[in-house]
């Protein structure tokens, strides 16, 4: 064989064992996003819940709410960059 065959069959080797050495590697494991469970009782400070019984809209600063006398309440999306202050009543 002569020197250039055996370059290039050197070459052409090189070029497809190349991806299944990369395959081999030690990479790190990607985990699984943790799953979230829903939560049976409604949190204290959930802005869905009114400060008090009476309150038929309010708002934390970054949504609104509103309870209709015969529904559950309804809030609005709360913007990107909105940091929620304490509840605060609107409406009786």
């Amino acid at each position: 064989m002569t020197r250039r065959k055996l370059t290039a069959l050197i070459l052409v080797f090189a070029a497809f064992s190349w991806p299944a050495t990369a395959a081999d590697l030690d990479l790190p494991k990607r985990k699984p996003a943790p799953v979230s469970t829903p939560v049976s009782a409604p949190a204290a400070d959930n802005p869905h819940n009114p400060p008090d019984a009476a309150c038929t809209e309010w708002t934390d600063g970054c949504r609104v709410c509103v309870k209709p006398a015969s529904g559950e309440a309804t809030c609005s999306n709360p913007g990107i960059a909105c940091t929620p202050r304490a509840l605060t009543c609107s409406r009786r």
